[in-house]
């Protein structure tokens, strides 16, 4: 199945739009409510999304620090549809309608796709709305940095400023099998001495919980502590592709087999190799800091009432004292002096 990953942001970031009957509010938003129950569902579906338990007593901290975060996010929430729908940004149905269509088709059946409803509470209805409220926000997002068609800055000044930033270092792709004793690595290499697949061998020996989803490829990594010294040392020291470790190379993880699967050498990048790139980057960001002012302002202007049960703490975040305690029984014992 294709990773939702921009579901999960939307997920996070959005919640329904859905009020229900007699609950108890949370906030208001321009006389707009927010529900506890709203608040509750979305608390839950991010806890679940993110693998957060929420029983115990660290579950009432982490729901605790969510309710807070979550609802920050619907009151900007309410506020940019309230926004929108002043500036009259238009719902693209026939869009929406093929979106959801191609994230349904994403999924191996039907079954898996409801699965994946129910895992995160949700109903085809509810899926539904988050999505008219993600394409609502987009067309606003664009009308608002619509006068922003290219960046302000110069990018070939921007590049001669950074070129670190399109330094590529010298990187490796490896496959390996792990094992926890030397003679199973032994072993191992005898097997590939006798013209045994590298990668069957990693699937069928090694104890890497992860070989069963990258067959013991490990993406290209650079020097400098992404991996532990022993790994990192031994693979970099392989030269040609398709070269394995002759040894086995003890860490504490255990015995590994170590085979050279690709090598990219540093490279600066020329500014007319990361120019488009760069130009996309430079407008994205103008673009999102004009996005946030425009939030800035409206939460700014707009009437906010948050009515979320908080601990007696100021808006600082500072401990609050009961009302001038100290003051009073100074004031006390100055008067019977």
């Amino acid at each position: 199945m294709k990773k939702l990953w921009k579901l999960a942001v939307y997920m996070l970031v959005f919640a329904f739009l859905l009020t229900g009957c007699g609950d108890n509010i949370v906030a208001k938003v321009n006389g707009e409510k927010i529900t506890e129950t709203e608040l509750n569902n979305k608390v839950e579906q991010v806890a679940m999304m993110n693998g957060h338990n929420l029983e115990g007593e660290h579950g009432a901290v982490v729901r605790g620090f969510l309710e807070e975060q979550i609802l920050e996010a619907l009151i900007m929430e309410k506020l940019v549809l309230q926004d929108a729908k002043a500036k009259k940004i238009p719902l693209e149905k026939k869009k929406l309608k093929e979106e959801l269509k191609n994230m349904k088709a994403s999924f191996t059946s039907d079954k898996e796709y409801k699965e994946f409803l129910a895992a995160n509470k949700l109903t085809e209805k509810e899926l539904k709305k988050m999505y008219e409220t993600m394409f609502i926000y987009n067309g606003l997002f664009e009308e608002v940095t619509k006068d922003i068609a290219k960046p302000s800055q110069d990018l070939e000044e921007y590049y001669q400023e950074h070129q670190e930033e399109f330094f590529r270092p010298e990187m490796v792709q490896v496959r390996h099998v792990l094992v926890e004793k030397k003679e199973e690595a032994k072993e191992i290499l005898a097997a590939l001495a006798e013209g045994e697949d590298f990668k069957k061998l990693a699937l069928e020996k090694s104890t890497d919980p992860s070989v069963e989803q990258n067959e013991g490829l490990i993406d290209y990594f650079p020097k400098g502590g992404y991996m532990v010294p022993e790994f990192e040392e031994a693979a970099f020291a392989l030269k040609e592709v398709g070269e394995y470790t002759k040894k086995p190379v003890k860490t504490d993880f255990g015995y590994h087999i170590i085979k050279l699967e690709g090598r990219q050498e540093e490279k600066q990048f020329a500014f007319e190799e990361v120019k488009e790139q760069l130009a996309e980057r430079l407008l994205a960001l103008e673009k999102n800091e004009k996005f946030q002012a425009y939030e800035e302002e409206l939460l700014a202007q707009a009437e906010v009432e948050r009515m979320l049960p908080r601990d007696t703490e100021d808006e600082n975040g500072e401990e609050q004292q009961p009302e001038d305690s100290d003051n009073e029984s100074s004031e006390e014992n100055n008067e019977q002096k």
